[in-house]
Formats: structure tokens, C-alpha cells, sequence
């Protein structure tokens, strides 16, 4: 009898332990989002011009959508390459978003979905319009994988063209750009900072209009430590804004194809304190007023201001290059980038080949007449200035900055670059 009772008792449970084991491992299944009606990105969009352009909701309130509307779209930039995280970019026929995740992963280039926006937030960050902490367990039906993405050619004219809403028309699309090139100063150099995980933004140029956007990447993506190429070629981009700036997303490395070759033979970037490390020389013809470092808005420049202790300064200081050997250059050219502000003698720009040392006076010096800043601290690139006339062994680019008592301006230069081809 007793027996009887021991074997009931264990195999009770053996039977209670199993029934357990089972519920644990087989969760209840996942149920899909309702589905009740449809809406197209530019009618989000439109929602969001419609109620925080168009109207004034107190800044605590964001829109939040009701019931169950739905939008379908395919992924065109996803988490892959760590470059972007907690989020996806997606596109329907009628536009593109930024989809803010409330967890990183699950969704893929390629992966057409349905997001039921029933209780999701639409906002913008830096005027990026945004669905905001979309739960994919909650929100996302994968429909299907592996469908096409084709960027959209365009010019950075296009781009820039913002609209009365101040948006770039192409916000979030993947866009590809067909001549581009980093500016001087974001040649050769790491695309973000690996060790210090701290995002950086190289600037790209359209060689032939010398327009430049920012390309941002982060210190978490599997590219940070590639430098960046110096030649010219394609690149296919995520394109994003921050406030009035338009700002590029690189959604894989594989999709920068940029020539390797053109590095600068000289590149001077002001980065550090010290404005004359590499044999820059500054030189006062008359006055005392210097060219020294400066930096604003995380960028470090070389500038000149005869404005000080609140009176104009009558001066004529130049800031030399080192000597530079161009006689084996086939092609050699000259760029920088310049900042300008307030009423004065314009900046010169010189080239001379028997400069030696002292007083530049002294030798023989090119106007170069190059573009420059037009004021308000507004940057403008140089374009490419041929130096082919000047091929020696010691050639030498020069900043002439005069001023007088009675005016006087502030300038400011950067990326001064010479290449050999």
C-alpha cells in the first residue's frame, strides 16, 4: 500500500512538472496590429505641417495618433553598420520618414512593413520629422524581405532647395549622389572617433558648384576608423537635416565609392592651438596685429582682426606657407575656404616661387584673385586654383591682410590645401 501511494505521488509530479515546463516554453502567440485604414507618408507629413506649423500646441503636446490607421512602407536604411541605432528609414511612393525604434534590431533594408500607428508619436528632432518610439512587438507586421531599394539620383542643388516648412523635399530618402568629394580639410582622416565613440562630421563637396554638406557618423559604426577617400566618385546616402543644415547619413561603407587617390601635398587645417605647426610663418610689414587661432562652433581656424582693444589698427601682416615642392606635380592646385565679417580692406591671396625668408616685400608675389567669403561669417570654398604656372621647388601660398585706422574687418581661413594632381 504504501508503495501505491509513493508512485502516485511521484508520478503526480512528474505530471505537474511537465505541464509547467511546457507553458513556460511556448509562450502565448504574438497578435498583429488591427487593421482598419491606410495613410500615406505625405499625409503624415501633412499632419505634422498641419499641427505644429499651422497651429500652436502647448510644446509639452505632441501629435499622437488615434485608432487604427496604418502605414505601409519599405526599409531603406536600417542598423547594420552601428552608423544608425534605435532606428530605421523607410519610404512608400508618396515620400520617406525616420522611424525612431523603442528597441535596436529586427528590421532590415529591404523588409516591406506595416506600422500600426494607433498611439504612436509624430514629432521632428532638429526639424526631422519623425515617428517617435515605435514598439516593433506592438506596432510592426514584417509582410515580406528582400524587395528592391533604389536610391533617388540627385544634385545637392536639389537637396537644398528647402521648402516653405524649411525641409530639405527629399528629407529621409536614400539619395545618391553621382559627383562628390570630401572638402580638403575632411580628406585622408577617420570618419568618426572609434576610441572616444564620438560622432564627427566630414564635409562633402559637389567639385563642380564647391557646395558642401556635412557627413555625420557615429563612433559606434563599423567604419569609424576608415579614413576617407580624397578622390572623386559616388556616394549613397541617408539625407537628414538638422535645423536649417542638411546633413548626410552614411547607411554602409560599401556605398562610398570615392577614388582613393588626390591627397594634398600640404594640408593645413588649424586643428590644434599652435597655427604654425608645418612652417607657416607669420610676418609683420608694418603694425603689430597677428594672425592667430581661433574656433567657433566646434570648428578651429586660423583668423586676423585689427580691431582691438576697441580702435582699428593700421597693419599689413601676412601669413606665409612653407615652401612646397611642386616640380613633379602634374596638375597642381590650390584650395581653402574663407569667412569674412565687417566693413574693410579685402583679404589677398599670393603665390610667389623665390620667396625665401624676412619681409615679403621683398620678392615677387601673383595675386591669385580667388572667390572669398561676401560677410557675415558665412564659409565659402575657394574652388580649385591651378597653380601650374607657378611649378618649382619652392613654391609658396600667402594671406595678405591689410588694415588702416579707420576700418577694419575679421577673416578667417581654413583647409588650405595644395595638391599634385
Amino acid at each position: 500500500m504504501k508503495r501505491i501511494i509513493y508512485n502516485f505521488i511521484v508520478s503526480s509530479l512528474l505530471v505537474i512538472n511537465v505541464s509547467c515546463k511546457k507553458k513556460f516554453d511556448l509562450p502565448p502567440a504574438q497578435q498583429a496590429p488591427a487593421v482598419s485604414s491606410y495613410i500615406k507618408i505625405d499625409s503624415i507629413r501633412k499632419c505634422y505641417v498641419k499641427y505644429y506649423l499651422q497651429s500652436t500646441p502647448p510644446l509639452s503636446q505632441w501629435y499622437k495618433f488615434r485608432g487604427d490607421v496604418n502605414l505601409e512602407c519599405t526599409v531603406t536604411a536600417d542598423e547594420t553598420s552601428g552608423n544608425i541605432y534605435k532606428t530605421v528609414y523607410v519610404e512608400d511612393a508618396t515620400g520617406a520618414l525616420q522611424v525612431k525604434l523603442v528597441n535596436s534590431g529586427g528590421l532590415y533594408v529591404g523588409d516591406k512593413i506595416r506600422i500600426n500607428l494607433n498611439g504612436v508619436i509624430l514629432n521632428d528632432y532638429g526639424d526631422m520629422v519623425q515617428l517617435d518610439s515605435v514598439d516593433i512587438e506592438k506596432r510592426v507586421v514584417k509582410l515580406s524581405s528582400g524587395n528592391p531599394v533604389t536610391p533617388t539620383l540627385v544634385t545637392l542643388n536639389q537637396l537644398l532647395a528647402f521648402d516653405v516648412n524649411g525641409h530639405t523635399p527629399f528629407q529621409s530618402r536614400l539619395v545618391k549622389i553621382n559627383l562628390a568629394e570630401f572638402t580638403a580639410g575632411s580628406k585622408n582622416k577617420p570618419f568618426a572617433d572609434a576610441v572616444g565613440k564620438y560622432s564627427i562630421d566630414r564635409m562633402m563637396i559637389d567639385p563642380t558648384t564647391s557646395i558642401s554638406v556635412a557627413v555625420r557618423s557615429s563612433g559606434y559604426c563599423n567604419f569609424a576608423n576608415n579614413l576617407t577617400p580624397c578622390g572623386v566618385g559616388t556616394m549613397t546616402l541617408i539625407a537628414g537635416q538638422y535645423n536649417a543644415d542638411l546633413q548626410f547619413t552614411i547607411r554602409n561603407f560599401s556605398e562610398v565609392k570615392l577614388a582613393s587617390a588626390g591627397c594634398p601635398i600640404v594640408m593645413a587645417d588649424f586643428d590644434g592651438s599652435n597655427i604654425f605647426i608645418g612652417g607657416w610663418i607669420n610676418y609683420n610689414v608694418t603694425g603689430t596685429v597677428n594672425w592667430v587661432g581661433g574656433t567657433y562652433s566646434g570648428r578651429n581656424y586660423a583668423e586676423i582682426s585689427n580691431y582691438i582693444n576697441s580702435a582699428n589698427q593700421p597693419c599689413e601682416t601676412w601669413f606665409i606657407s612653407p615652401s612646397i615642392n611642386l616640380t613633379a606635380a602634374p596638375n597642381p592646385r590650390f584650395s581653402f575656404e574663407s569667412a569674412y565679417s565687417y566693413s574693410g580692406p579685402t583679404l589677398e591671396v599670393y603665390v610667389s616661387t623665390n620667396y625665401s625668408s624676412g619681409n615679403p616685400n621683398s620678392a615677387t608675389w601673383v595675386n591669385l584673385n580667388p572667390t572669398l567669403s561676401g560677410g557675415s561669417f558665412n564659409w565659402v570654398n575657394s574652388g580649385n586654383i591651378s597653380l601650374n604656372p607657378y611649378k618649382s621647388a619652392n613654391t609658396r601660398i600667402a594671406f595678405k591682410y591689410t588694415g588702416t585706422a579707420v576700418a577694419g574687418s575679421r577673416w578667417e581661413i581654413d583647409d588650405v590645401a595644395v595638391f599634385g594632381e
